[in-house]
């Protein structure tokens, strides 16, 4: 089998890892590689993860990957398919578990902006984006994944220009002083790292990819990481999480040509089922 894995698999099958059987999940309208991911930990780990679409379709059965999550082809072989409604109810009842947010920035709490950049700087925002359609999400689910395609030290800043989705707020305690019970986001995944937080909920690098450099990694980041290199390095995907990615979840291969992704060469490991 190639063991060349575009960004995107590697990500997806770390985010994997992250998710535990029994847990509800629920992706954004356009989250190719966190669907993957649930679909994933389903096939290896977590058959009970119960994956929610935004258009409400319950534990899709493709075995293949579409780029919205509003496109009617999940709804054979689904589960179920419920509404938006459905889906606000749960989450104001408490009742997700995991929640995936990307950004236009991402900062060094954990905080997202989905919303505009370069506010204040002239007569409008310099680049403006899709906003969120449920805030409250970032705050009521019980835990927060965060990913991002690019990272590059404009996407991970030391403040975001705007406030789109809580994460960390001001670091600290400042998330529960704001009257927020649940964890906030617990890791964040990259093309080139895997960051988690340290006690003062700041980000910190937890493991380095394969074929990343130390000096990569501080050069593309745009807040200080106060831990030095060396840092740990990410264990490599295994022969049987990228089979069952490339067989059972992305059948036609959107991950290896989502436009974002650049393929590198990974060593496969032993690492066991879990």
């Amino acid at each position: 089998m190639n063991t060349i894995a575009t960004d995107d698999e590697l990500m997806a099958i770390l985010i994997a890892r992250e998710l535990r059987n029994g847990e509800m999940a629920v992706t954004g309208a356009s989250s190719l590689v966190p669907v993957a991911a649930c679909l994933l930990a389903q096939q290896m780990h977590a058959p009970d993860l119960t994956l929610i679409l935004p258009s409400g379709v319950v534990n899709p059965q493709a075995g293949r990957l579409y780029r919205s999550a509003s496109d009617g082809r999940w709804v054979p072989g689904a589960e179920a398919v419920g509404s938006g409604y459905d889906l606000f109810e749960m989450s104001e009842n408490g009742r997700l578990d995991v929640m995936f947010y990307g950004g236009v920035q991402i900062d060094k709490h954990g905080n997202v902006n989905l919303t505009a950049t370069g506010l204040g700087q002239g007569p409008g925002p310099a680049f403006r984006g899709p906003g969120l359609a449920n805030t409250s999400f970032a705050v009521v689910s019980g835990r927060i994944i965060l990913f991002s395609s690019s990272h590059t030290s404009r996407t991970f800043v030391d403040r975001v220009d705007y406030l789109t989705a809580a994460g960390h707020l001001e670091g600290g305690t400042s998330r529960a002083e704001a009257g927020i019970t649940t964890a906030g986001p617990v890791v964040c995944v990259t093309p080139l790292v895997t960051f988690d937080f340290d006690g003062e909920h700041r980000m910190r690098v937890r493991s380095v990819h394969p074929g990343i450099s130390d000096e990569q990694v501080i050069a593309r980041t745009g807040f200080d990481l106060r831990a030095h290199p060396p840092w740990p390095r990410t264990e490599p995907p295994t022969a049987d999480e990228l089979r069952t990615l490339r067989h059972s979840v992305d059948g036609t291969g959107e991950l290896r040509a989502a436009r974002r992704s650049t393929a590198r060469e990974t060593t496969t490991s032993t690492r066991r089922k879990v």
